[in-house]
């Protein structure tokens, strides 16, 4: 087992490596182009410098499914709208942002609910635009209709902090991961490892 403690977290975005990453998007039917990978930086618990390099964690939001029509079909319209609507606000107008939507169920954390409902879980390329993807889908720019969404609030790295039970300055365990780098640096080796959860995403091809 290797365990590093977290000292500092940040994610960069790259194009996708097949075996480590999705690199194509069953929903979206068209080739994976970039992903986020986060680094978190630390030492082991031998006293080495090391930074490991995540894998296969995306950002996402949840939104209630409330429409009669059948969910597939309101899962590529939100998709569709979404890409749309963001590549208009940034000048491009083929670049896909969602990579896929699935249909869960869940608790809602707002108000006292005692049965679960239908959610829909977006999950997005870049973190960054988890913001702008919120104002449409609040302003009724998607679908013509006011979207509250769930979970919006949290930074990627945090939610991927939640999701994995992590705390900062606590140790990150890892039971399987892939040697990247070994280099030397004011007197001492610097570790560098890979490792990738893939959850609920989808396996690497």
């Amino acid at each position: 087992m290797l365990s590093l403690r977290i000292v500092n977290v940040d994610y960069y975005l790259t194009p996708p490596l097949r075996g480590l990453d999705v690199t194509y998007s069953h929903f979206r039917g068209a080739p994976v182009k970039q992903v986020p990978v986060i680094r978190v930086f630390g030492i082991t618990d031998s006293g080495f410098k090391g930074c490991i390099h995540v894998h296969g964690v995306l950002p996402y939001i949840y939104i209630p499914f409330d429409w009669k029509e059948n969910p597939d079909s309101v899962m590529y319209e939100i998709a569709y709208g979404l890409d749309k609507a963001i590549n208009e606000n940034a000048g491009n107008y083929d670049k896909q942002h969602v990579f896929k939507i699935v249909l869960v169920t869940g608790v809602p954390f707002y108000g006292y609910h005692s049965k679960e409902r239908q959610f829909l879980k977006i999950y997005f390329y870049n973190p960054a635009t988890i913001k702008k993807s919120i104002q449409l889908l609040q302003n009724a720019k998607i679908c013509n209709k006011k979207i509250q969404p769930y979970e919006a609030h949290i930074p990627f790295i945090l939610q991927f902090f939640i999701d994995y039970n992590l705390y900062g300055m606590n140790f990150i365990h890892l039971t399987e991961w892939v040697p990247r780098s070994l280099n030397y640096e004011d007197g001492k080796y610097i570790h560098c490892y890979i490792i990738w959860v893939l959850s609920d995403i989808e396996d690497p091809q």
